[in-house]
């Protein structure tokens, strides 16, 4: 997931006594968010939305492999 912060929209928003961090990746409409302690500089708040987001995106990677290569005629419904 090299250079994933190219197409990442990340929102800052003071909710009560915590800050709220999202980050959207575009080309997968990937959204992640973390809730951290406004005292944090924000470098280290982006910083860990954008590992969480990594994380994400890397474990939709890995479970979208597995489903291509398992058999999909015996799973009930369809994909839409």
């Amino acid at each position: 997931m090299k250079n994933v912060e190219k197409r990442v929209i990340i929102e800052f928003a003071q909710v009560g006594v915590y800050v709220k961090v999202s980050a959207f990746h575009e080309p997968t409409m990937t959204e992640v968010s973390i809730v951290g302690d406004p005292r944090e500089t924000e470098a280290r708040l982006k910083q860990t939305v954008l590992n969480k987001l990594k994380y994400v995106l890397e474990k939709s990677q890995k479970q979208d492999s597995k489903t291509s290569l398992a058999d999909k005629s015996n799973k009930r419904g369809i994909i839409v």
